[in-house]
């Protein structure tokens, strides 16, 4: 399982500060929280009964699948976490004796890194925790070193193997699934298999098909595609952006020239567009159609994109 750039970069960033959200911790914050307006980690903490940092790393998961909001406070008062409406509504849709968990079964699938666990164990049923560690950590690690040599973050800083290190896996992934009814285990360290439920869930998850979040405002997809293209030996490149994303992908260009040693001439064609896309005239389908493209990074059907490209290309 091969994980591009932008869908490295992006499980990273979905998975800061989430090593210790054990899940059976979540019923009673939640409740807490229906029962008052808003919430703050010490709140948290006090609720589970000890000093860890438990509490916020389970507001930090259900922040970043969007059971949370977080309300900024001045400097010397702590944030307030809030339930968004849409949990709201989730959950007053519960059933009588339905465990809180169940209903939040479709913001655990939108989780990147939970998405990403699910698709690799149903092309490897039985793998464990080092295999995963291996074949998919080691991908992250390389793709967040790169962002750290670049110095495009100010949140990555160094390399790391998360959300696919033994912490995470262990302790949140193998977690979550097990509690959805989706992943079955005996140890927390595998092997790991699908339920038939897990089997026909994770049939309908599509890695490519998502959207770019902005949680770091430095990191754009179209310079992260631009990465992808490079490293897999890409030469011609069509760029589709506005007068300024393209200007950024030149300077983008003209830094990685600079800090890294491309093995080839990239020649890029920059296209005017009210939509961003970057695609690849490299591929052998590219001389049948221009209709094929090797990868987008906006979220458009891609009936719809082919159409804005007809637009814009000659066919």
């Amino acid at each position: 399982m091969i994980l591009p750039k932008y869908v490295a970069v992006q499980a990273y960033l979905e998975a800061t500060g989430t090593a210790f959200a054990d899940l059976k911790y979540l019923e009673p914050l939640i409740t807490a929280m229906l029962e008052r307006k808003n919430m703050t980690i010490e709140d948290g903490r006090e609720i589970l009964g000890f000093k860890s940092d438990i509490a916020k790393t389970i507001f930090n998961l259900l922040q970043h699948i969007g059971v949370l909001a977080i309300e900024k406070k001045p400097e010397g008062e702590l944030d307030t976490f809030i339930l968004t409406n849409f949990t709201k509504f989730v959950l007053d849709k519960k059933k009588p004796g339905q465990s809180i968990v169940q209903p939040l079964t479709p913001f655990f699938l939108s989780w990147l890194p939970f998405k990403i666990f699910l698709k690799y164990l149903q092309n490897n049923p039985g793998a464990n925790l080092n295999e995963i560690r291996t074949k998919l950590g080691a991908q992250i690690l390389r793709h967040t070193s790169d962002i750290k040599a670049l110095r495009i973050s100010d949140i990555i800083r160094r390399g790391a193997y998360i959300p696919f290190n033994e912490m995470v896996i262990a302790k949140v992934l193998a977690n979550i699934g097990e509690y959805l009814g989706l992943v079955t285990y005996e140890k927390n360290t595998g092997p790991y298999y699908l339920s038939p439920l897990g089997k026909y869930v994770t049939n309908s998850i599509d890695l490519l098909n998502f959207q770019f979040k902005n949680l770091d405002p430095k990191i754009s997809p179209m310079n992260l595609a631009f990465l992808d293209f490079v490293e897999r030996g890409g030469t011609n490149l069509i760029a589709f952006s506005n007068t300024e994303g393209l200007d950024a992908l030149r300077e983008f260009y003209r830094m990685v020239e600079d800090k890294i040693a491309l093995r080839t001439l990239v020649r890029i064609l920059y296209t005017k567009s009210n939509f961003n896309a970057l695609i690849s005239t490299d591929s052998a389908f590219w001389n049948f159609t221009y209709r094929f493209s090797n990868i987008t990074y906006d979220p458009i059907k891609v009936l719809e994109f082919n159409s804005k490209i007809m637009d814009f290309i000659e066919v």
